[in-house]
């Protein structure tokens, strides 16, 4: 049974090729001693990332490089201020922190309002969700807003009594996070009471809410302006800003530019996998293709000044 198929004597093993075992086996060849490693091998693979997460991963070590140096420059300038006391120190970095905070919480609340507004979401219900959320952030930036008050040393339990105000102690460094703060909460209350104008919405404990806040940041404005003043004179600078405060008219066109950047890409990838170029507004252009018809009616205009052929037979006809 082990001859090969075509054997003269007939019979043989009827699987040929792979088929049969004895050369399957023999296809990796086991038989030879090839040695083996003294230590372990492991088999390694690696992957490449793509330029695009390269970037991205480049771009966010970036950034937190830079808030991280913003933040030790803020912790330098703390501890000169309060001369080096650990607790006033700490408890300066976490109103800082704490105002940080407030303004990324307060233009995610004015981005939603502008996704909103382009995405015309005006029914009932969304209306409803979106008085809701209004609520909630005003609730936030309330406590925000007093625990400021607070520590410039204004007097915020029982009646209000400008005489029970005690000396603002706080450092450049807070006093001008306090005004972007101030500054971002303005742009947001005036987006709110838009949105609520635009859904036809009236809602007076809101009206109520944004109005005692805007009184008390009016007087928190005044005593950091004083407060500067007074540092200013003692020789410190004023700090940069520590971000752009950005508009609602500044938002739109970033969320605008956010909803259109799939579409032009959608409208790309169906322009360059689509097989009938009919369906292109683009018309790819040949390296050496003439069109037909183009050249036809310019080689037309070029013979007119010389006679058309015709022109050309009937004349000599009639000469003959």
């Amino acid at each position: 049974p082990y001859a090969p198929n075509n054997h003269p004597e007939g019979g043989g093993c009827p699987l040929i090729g792979k088929q049969c075992p004895l050369k399957a086996d023999k296809l990796i060849d086991y038989d030879g001693d090839y040695g083996f490693p003294e230590d372990a091998v492991y088999f390694k693979t690696e992957v490449k990332k793509s330029e695009v997460d390269n970037l991205a991963k480049v771009k966010q070590e970036a950034l937190e490089a830079a808030r991280e140096k913003k933040e030790q420059g803020r912790r330098d300038a703390l501890k000169r201020h309060y001369n080096g006391k650990i607790l006033q120190v700490s408890l300066a970095n976490g109103s800082c922190e704490s105002m940080d905070e407030s303004m990324d919480k307060m233009e995610a609340a004015q981005e939603k309002i502008v996704r909103n507004r382009l995405s015309k979401s005006d029914s009932r219900d969304s209306a409803k969700n979106e008085v809701t959320d209004f609520e909630e952030a005003l609730n936030e930036l309330k406590l925000s807003i007093l625990s400021l008050a607070e520590r410039s040393g204004m007097q915020i339990t029982g009646k209000r009594d400008v005489n029970a105000d005690r000396p603002d102690n706080r450092s450049m460094v807070e006093l001008s996070l306090c005004e972007e703060v101030i500054e971002t909460a303005e742009y947001f209350f005036k987006g709110i009471e838009g949105r609520m104008e635009e859904i036809r919405i009236k809602d007076g404990r809101m009206r109520s809410t944004i109005q005692q806040l805007f009184l008390l940041l009016k007087e928190l404005h005044e005593r950091n302006n004083h407060s500067i003043s007074q540092l200013m004179d003692r020789g410190e600078e004023r700090p940069p800003r520590s971000r752009e405060v950005k508009t609602m008219k500044m938002l739109a066109m970033e969320v605008q530019k956010e909803l259109d950047q799939p579409k032009i890409k959608e409208e790309v990838e169906d322009n360059g996998n689509t097989g009938d170029s009919s369906k292109s507004n683009l018309r790819p252009i040949l390296p050496g293709k003439v069109d037909l018809m183009a050249a036809l009616k310019s080689r037309a205009r070029t013979d007119a000044g010389r006679g058309g052929l015709m022109d050309a037979l009937k004349s000599r006809v009639k000469a003959q």
